[in-house]
């Protein structure tokens, strides 16, 4: 709304600039900042119920589902693999390249395949042993140089794409729908709750530091935060006694 405002105060100066009813002026104003939301992981039943919807049927794309929360890859990171990637001998997926649509202008769009935002987002990744099996049966139905989604060689699927997709498989599988990015803070949180460090939760999701981690997971898990404060005073009340 104050956007909205501050949008038409603008266009009434220069409006009125142009009759020469006032001098040509800028507005300058700082808005005052959206407060960020709280971005809500799936449950652990959540979790359960996407696992067994994946497993039932598995396709690339629905596999993707599980490349966003038990391995905490980006959207368009997934957009950005090949099968190349997935080494199911060393069980290892590396992460190389990520797939966007960037403005150009005008109206104007294009995909682009680049490499990652950051070094620290080029990494190598272990394979949970889970859905190797699985991985390792899809593979033999397709080119080392296929894209992972799209299972061609021409062009990977875009992420708006992949979003559509994302939710549709949210609804069939019975749990909230929410945006993509959710899954990469499921993983995080998941991980968190099993004890799992900072800085390794931040090398795993390919931060540059651990703490951007921090400031943008660590706040999602606040029954773990409140659960470890109780368990690691009362320890020290017994010791105390």
């Amino acid at each position: 709304m104050a956007q909205e405002c501050l949008s038409i105060l603008r266009r009434i100066c220069k409006y009125a600039a142009h009759f020469h009813l006032i001098r040509p002026l800028e507005i300058t104003v700082k808005l005052p900042q959206k407060s960020s939301k709280v971005l809500l992981p799936f449950t652990i039943e959540e979790q359960k119920k996407l696992q067994s919807f994946v497993m039932d049927s598995p396709t690339p794309r629905k596999i993707g589902l599980l490349l966003g929360f038990q391995l905490g890859l980006r959207i368009g990171e997934v957009c950005g693999l090949k099968w190349s990637d997935i080494d199911t001998k060393s069980k290892i997926l590396t992460v190389q390249r990520t797939v966007s649509r960037i403005y150009l202008g005008k109206n104007n769009t294009r995909v682009e395949i680049s490499t990652p935002k950051t070094r620290s987002s080029a990494r190598q990744l272990p394979i949970p042993e889970n859905f190797l099996p699985i991985l390792r049966q899809l593979k033999k139905l397709y080119a080392d140089d296929a894209w992972f989604l799209s299972e061609n060689s021409r062009k990977p699927v875009e992420p708006r794409c992949y979003r559509t997709s994302v939710k549709r498989y949210l609804r069939q599988a019975a749990v909230q729908v929410v945006r993509p990015h959710i899954l990469r803070h499921s993983f995080a949180t998941t991980c968190l709750r099993a004890g799992c460090d900072v800085k390794t939760i931040s090398t795993l999701l390919g931060h540059a530091s651990a703490s951007t981690t921090l400031k943008r997971y660590v706040h999602t898990d606040w029954p773990h935060l409140v659960h470890e404060v109780n368990r690691i005073f009362a320890i020290s009340a017994r010791k105390g006694r």
